[in-house]
C-alpha cells in the first residue's frame, strides 16, 4: 500500500476537533502548547480544569499540526517556536501574568519561551525533552543523510498509557516526517544549552511508565535550571502522554494548586 493512502491520524478525528482554543475563565493567563505531531486537544482537559478556576486559556496549534504530515514536513521547530511565541503575546496583551505549560515537545517549548522571557510567572513541562543525549536511536546520528532516503517515520503500535482508552483523546499524525525529527533534535540541544539561564518557577511533570521521551530527561531538566523554585513530580501509572492518561484529573489538580501557590 502506498504511504499516501494510509491513515493520516493516529486516532479517527474531524477537522474541528483540531483547532485551537481559547477559554476566557479570568485575568491569569496559561498558555498550552501540545506535543510534537499532535493536536491542541491532547491539553483541553488541563484547559477546561483551569478555566474554570479562572484562568484565561489558551492552546495554539503549531505551525504543520492539524492539517497533513507533509504540511509539517514544510516546517521546522524555528516555525513551531513562532508559534508558541505569537500565542503568548497574545495572551500577555490580556493577562498580566502568563503561565507557559506543555506536553512532550510542548513541554520543550516551554522552557525555551522561558528562556527568552523572564517575565513569564511559570513553566510547567509535562514529559519534555532537555537533552539530545537521552535519544537511544542510533539512526538519529544520520538522519542529515537519511531524511533524504526515509522520508518518514511511522511509530510504533504499542500503547504505553495505563489508560488505552486515552488514545481517542490524542490526534497526532500516524506518520512523521524525517526532516521533522531531526529539527526536533536541533531544538532540544538548544534548550541544553538555556536551560542554567532559566529562572522563572518551574514545575517538572514526567509519566513513569513514558517510553517515547527517556524519564532521565526529568532529572536532568530539573538539575540543569536556573530557577531557585523547581520542583519534580511523578506520575506513577502514566505513560507519555500524562494528560490524558489515568492520573489526568490529578494532575490537573496538581498545575492548578501550584500555580495558585505562585
Amino acid at each position: 500500500m502506498a504511504v499516501d493512502s494510509k491513515p493520516i491520524w493516529s486516532s479517527p478525528t474531524e477537522p474541528e476537533q483540531l483547532q485551537p482554543f481559547r477559554l476566557r475563565g479570568g485575568v491569569r493567563g496559561c498558555l498550552l502548547i501540545h506535543g510534537f505531531a499532535g493536536t491542541p486537544p491532547e491539553m483541553r482537559g488541563v484547559g477546561e480544569f483551569l478555566a474554570a478556576r479562572g484562568y484565561d486559556v489558551m492552546a495554539p496549534l503549531l505551525a504543520g499540526h492539524g492539517l497533513t504530515p507533509e504540511a509539517m514536513a514544510a516546517t521546522r521547530w524555528q516555525d513551531w517556536a513562532a508559534s508558541a511565541e505569537a500565542a503568548y503575546r497574545e495572551l500577555r496583551r490580556d493577562c498580566d501574568r502568563v503561565f507557559v505549560c506543555g506536553q512532550s515537545l510542548g513541554g520543550t517549548l516551554a522552557l525555551h519561551l522561558a528562556a527568552g522571557h523572564p517575565e513569564i510567572a511559570g513553566v510547567i513541562t509535562i514529559a519534555a525533552m532537555g537533552s539530545p543525549g537521552y535519544f537511544h536511536d542510533w539512526r538519529l546520528k544520520f538522519l542529515w543523510a537519511l531524511k533524504y532516503l526515509v522520508r518518514w517515520h511511522v511509530p510504533p503500535a504499542d500503547c504505553d498509557l495505563g489508560d488505552p482508552g486515552g488514545l481517542a483523546l490524542l490526534h497526532s499524525y500516524a506518520r512523521r516526517p524525517t526532516a521533522c525529527i531531526q529539527s526536533l533534535v536541533g531544538l532540544v540541544r538548544v534548550v541544553d544549552r538555556e536551560l542554567p539561564r532559566i529562572s522563572v518557577p518551574a514545575l517538572i511533570v514526567h509519566g513513569r511508565n513514558d517510553r517515547t521521551v527517556d524519564v532521565a530527561n526529568a532529572p536532568h531538566i530539573l538539575r540543569r535550571l536556573g530557577s531557585k523554585d523547581k520542583t519534580l513530580l511523578w506520575f506513577e501509572k502514566s505513560g507519555h502522554a500524562v494528560t490524558v492518561d489515568l492520573e489526568r484529573e490529578a494532575l490537573a489538580a496538581q498545575i492548578a494548586s501550584w500555580l495558585e501557590a505562585r
